[in-house]
This record gives structure tokens, C-alpha cells and sequence, in this order.
């Protein structure tokens, strides 16, 4: 019997179609003789070099290209990167007989779904294959719902491509929590779905923001996405609803319990995930390990919140050395700064927030204005700050222009949205909520 190319029959499972990419002809035989056990995967073309690997992989869009990383004309990391641009549809899993965390790190922040060591035992490679097979989007990276077409109440015909971001302070006490709670409820609106995620594992606060408890909690899902026994039944009994109609995942409810998350488990659901959400909003710890570089690396946007003070100066300055020498482009990581005082930069008890700018090299693209009475009022509630009658009054405006900055920079409503001109100063607006 012939495989069919991508086609599910009656309700056999879709064809899982791969092109070996290695410069070494053995290798590509061994492997495709692998896959030609498996009746789900179909090998559909092979490249012996990272050039033809990115010429074969426009031309017939693979779901999954299995990479070697050295290759003589083009290394299988550069390679990747192209791929990744060209055709994101395509999962790519790079192959190597170097383990180091250092060609995993920089295989991940090239775009690779996974990471095998040769030589590759068969288990492991069909498992890696349908594995990055189910978490790589076959929907478009940036979904358009515009009127009159299919999707177009905020709903589209397939899975949906969820957009991911991560909010991180380095120093606690910065908001960023207050920061989560909001702009997660601020990006709400009719036929979108939004998630809010407590990945702060050991002394999470989204559920005490928001008066929430759950017996059942990121532990549960973690667990479960593991074991390859995730369906979205047990994530709605997982997750909470808020008074609000936000849907929250909240975190360990002791610090025991988050010492049996890996960050693996984590970023695997956050991935299965994105394709039954439209954003999901992460709340994170203030340490930098290694759940919050991973975070950083499968984020689309990270939220950098910090306080106009010298010692937030100093740890924020560090983040962002951080994030280049991650190489993430300019528009990946973005700085917030919260409980910005006017009347103490008018009577010149703190420096004014472009002076912060100018040290930290970096525009921030909002300020939102302290207000501890209302953060405090809101907490006792145990609604967001946004769940006000006004949304013109400070904070609250602050929050929906940033839940609509976001919106605008990732799921753009024209097709010239999508442009970002080169070297582009990143959008910003002041306290008054207008752009400046």
C-alpha cells in the first residue's frame, strides 16, 4: 500500500512528511530506512547540503526537517534560520554527535524544535518526529481576521496560532505581576482567547491577585503533557475562570510542588497550548534559570517591567546585555517601566524616565503611573486594575494601550502592519496614554 502524501484516509491520521537534510549519503539512507517503518511518516526528500536543504524545503513545505548541524557549504544552524523564516510551518530537528548545552542553545535560538544526538536509536527518532511534529503550527505565524471572511470573529477554521508573552522583572517588587493580572485581562475582547499563566513555580501571587485557588494547577498539566496524555477536557478542568471571563493556569500551590516541574514539561505545554489560545500572557519568577531563558527563547514578546530607581537601573541593565548576547532581535524584548511618579520627577526626587533611557540604551514603549491605593483596592477585590467603569483613568488607560500595542505588533489587522522598518524606533506612549 503507497503512502498519501499529507492526506488523511477515512480517519487514519495525516501523513507526517520529512526531508533528511546530511552530508553523509549513509546516514541518509540509515535514517530514511527508519522512517519507512513507520506508516505515519513519509520521507519526501533528502539534501546533502544546508543550501539545498532550504531550496528543497520552499519548494515542497515538509512538516518536519531532520538537520545535520555540520555540513561544509552551509552549517545546519544557518541553515535553520533561513528554513525558519522561509517556511515556519516546518519543524526542524537538528542532529548532532555534539551533545554540549551550547549547540543546543544556539540550535533553539535559530528556531529548532529539538535536538538529537547521533547516533540516533529508532525509538527516539519517531518519538522526536511526531513529538515536534504536533507542537510546529500548520496555521500561519500571523493570523489576519478580516470582515467577511472565515475567521473573522477572532476564530479560525484550525488551530489557532497563539502568540506568546512572557512578563519578567529582575528585582521583585516591580509590578510584574500587577503587570500579567492586567494586561491579560486588558487583551480580552469578543471571539478572543486569552490565557494567563503563573510560571512564578515556587511563590506564584496571579491566584492572590486575582482571588483564585484550584486544587488542580500547572503541576497537573506538566505532569500530563509528558506522558503524551494531554487533551483540552482535562486542561478546561485545569484551568480557572475569573469573574472576568479570563481563563487562568495557576502555579504550584507549594514550593514542594514545584520541585518536581522540569522546565521541559513547562515549555511543552506552553507550546500545545498556543494552538487553542490567541495570546497567552506568562507571569514569571525573578531569578534568571534556566525555566526563564527557556521562556525567553519561545516567547514572542518579552516584557521587561521595571522601576525608576538606581538598583532597578542596575539589574535591568543587565537583562538586557543578556538578551543580546542571546541575539534576539530589537523587537523581541521590549521595556516597561511602572510606578513612574510624575510629581516626584517634577520636584526632582528621581531623575526623569529619559534619563533612565539614555543609561539603559533603550526606549521603554509605555509608562504607567504609580497608583498604590488603587493597586491596593484592586488586590482586596481581587480584580484586575482595569475593572474599572472609566478606562481612561491612569492606570487602567496605561494597560489597554499596552494590551493594544501588543495586539498591533503581533496579530496585525493589514498586511501593512506586518512591515517593521529597519532600525525602527519601538512605539511609545506616555503617561497620558498618548504616543509621543
Amino acid at each position: 500500500m503507497s503512502k498519501s502524501a499529507g492526506v488523511p484516509q477515512g480517519d487514519k491520521k495525516p501523513m507526517i512528511r520529512v526531508i533528511i537534510v546530511d552530508d553523509i549519503p549513509e546516514t541518509r539512507e540509515n535514517l530514511k530506512k527508519l522512517l519507512a517503518f513507520e506508516p505515519d511518516i513519509e520521507v519526501i526528500g533528502t539534501a546533502s547540503t544546508g543550501r539545498e536543504a532550504i531550496a528543497i524545503a520552499i519548494a515542497k513545505k515538509p512538516d518536519i526537517m531532520l538537520m545535520d548541524i555540520n555540513m561544509p557549504d552551509m552549517d545546519g544552524i544557518t541553515a535553520t534560520e533561513q528554513i525558519n523564516k522561509a517556511v515556519p510551518t516546518a519543524g526542524v530537528v537538528i542532529m548532532s554527535v555534539q551533545s554540549e548545552a551550547d549547540y543546543l542553545r544556539r540550535a533553539m535560538l535559530a528556531g529548532a524544535r529539538d535536538f538529537l544526538t547521533k547516533p540516533i536509536a529508532g525509538d527516539e527518532l519517531y518519538s522526536t518526529v511526531r513529538r515536534v511534529y504536533e507542537l510546529t503550527p500548520r496555521a500561519p505565524l500571523m493570523p489576519q481576521y478580516m470582515p467577511g471572511q472565515p475567521g473573522s470573529d477572532g476564530k479560525s477554521a484550525g488551530d489557532r496560532a497563539g502568540k506568546l508573552i512572557v512578563i519578567y522583572s529582575p528585582q521583585g517588587g516591580a509590578g510584574k505581576t500587577t503587570t500579567a493580572t492586567n494586561l491579560a485581562a486588558a487583551m480580552m475582547r469578543e471571539g478572543t482567547k486569552v490565557l494567563l499563566v503563573d510560571a512564578d513555580l515556587q511563590y506564584g501571587d496571579v491566584g492572590v491577585f486575582l482571588n483564585l485557588q484550584s486544587q488542580n494547577t500547572l503541576t497537573e498539566l506538566v505532569k500530563n503533557v509528558l506522558e503524551d496524555d494531554l487533551d483540552m477536557d482535562l486542561v478546561e478542568n485545569v484551568l480557572v475562570k475569573h469573574d472576568s471571563g479570563l481563563k487562568v493556569l495557576l502555579a504550584p500551590s507549594s514550593p514542594e510542588d514545584a520541585e518536581t516541574i522540569v522546565v521541559e514539561g513547562v515549555t511543552t505545554l506552553l507550546m500545545r497550548l498556543r494552538k487553542q489560545f490567541d495570546f497567552i500572557v506568562v507571569d514569571t519568577a525573578s531569578k534568571l534559570d534556566d525555566l526563564a531563558l527557556s521562556l525567553f527563547d519561545i516567547a514572542d514578546r518579552i516584557l521587561i517591567v521595571t522601576n525608576p530607581t538606581l538598583p532597578a537601573l542596575k539589574n535591568t541593565r543587565i537583562v538586557l546585555n543578556l538578551m543580546q548576547q542571546l541575539k534576539y532581535v530589537d523587537e523581541k524584548y521590549q521595556l516597561v517601566f511602572n510606578k513612574v511618579n510624575a510629581e516626584f520627577e517634577r520636584s526632582k526626587v528621581v531623575p526623569p524616565i529619559a534619563a533612565f533611557e539614555q543609561k539603559l540604551r533603550r526606549t521603554g514603549i509605555i509608562q504607567i503611573p504609580e497608583d498604590e491605593r488603587k493597586v491596593l483596592a484592586a488586590l482586596t477585590r481581587g480584580t484586575p486594575l482595569i475593572a474599572t467603569k472609566d478606562r481612561n483613568v491612569s492606570p487602567a488607560r496605561e494597560f489597554y494601550a499596552l494590551a493594544d500595542l501588543m495586539r498591533n505588533q503581533l496579530m496585525p489587522a493589514t498586511p501593512d502592519a506586518l512591515a517593521v522598518p529597519e532600525k525602527a524606533a519601538p512605539q511609545r506612549l506616555s503617561i497620558f496614554g498618548g504616543k509621543r
